[in-house]
């Protein structure tokens, strides 16, 4: 008898730790949970904040000259810019390529960023037509001097087709008239056509995109502080 209560006691012992040990588990899962669910809040609340701007304040950066480009893609179309909002590095080169997906000319300009060393990409447009009717200092001008030495048609319209495009401090106007004054980062693109610019944004804060034809387009614009300074 002495020998069954003992048993009968650790039996007891054993389901009363099993049911501490499960209350331990559901507790410690409970816990990791409201972990994660603080961790995921506080990172969407740290991105809503960024998205959301107000009085964000406005710091300047140093250029970083040895840093490679970042590509930001915008596409403009006949119902607006894409994407609405726009994140840009201070103090990175960006290389803001504009594509035109709608039916006419569209623009994209930030209003209020002054852009550092703004360029405009700059395709040369010359067909073979066109060198046969050019002086050597023409071509040297344009930098295809060795085009002078190509004497086959089909050569010389491969080479032109492939030639390397530079980028230039200033841009004419649109075929509507439209002219980037360089004070703005401004660029335009008719249907079917893209733009390239190359710039440094060194103000931190937001701005505001938009169509210079169709200004009830708009885009927001953030220029952040990438050091994390």
């Amino acid at each position: 008898m002495r020998g069954a209560g003992r048993l009968r006691v650790s039996m007891e012992d054993f389901h009363v730790m099993r049911n501490i040990r499960l209350s331990v588990r559901i507790m410690i899962g409970v816990g990791a949970l409201a972990l994660i669910a603080a961790a995921c809040s506080s990172d969407d609340a740290a991105g809503d904040q960024l998205v959301a701007g107000g009085d964000r304040p406005r710091v300047t950066v140093q250029p970083d000259f040895s840093a490679a480009a970042l590509n930001v893609n915008i596409r403009l179309t006949d119902e607006g810019i894409e994407p609405n909002i726009i994140f840009l590095p201070a103090g990175r080169p960006i290389r803001l390529v504009l594509t035109n997906h709608g039916s006419t000319e569209h623009h994209f300009r930030i209003k209020g960023l002054v852009p550092t060393q703004l360029r405009w990409m700059e395709v040369p447009e010359i067909d073979e037509y066109d060198v046969a009717s050019m002086s050597t200092s023409d071509l040297a001008a344009y930098g295809i001097a060795e085009a002078a030495n190509i004497t086959d048609e089909a050569e010389l319209a491969h080479y032109l087709h492939h030639l390397i495009p530079t980028f230039v401090p200033q841009k004419a106007a649109s075929p509507t008239g439209i002219k980037p004054l360089g004070t703005e980062v401004h660029g335009y693109v008719t249907r079917g056509r893209l733009d390239v610019m190359e710039f440094f944004a060194l103000q931190t804060g937001e701005y505001i995109a938009d169509d210079v034809r169709f200004p009830e387009f708009t885009a927001r614009v953030i220029v952040f502080d990438g050091s994390g300074a």
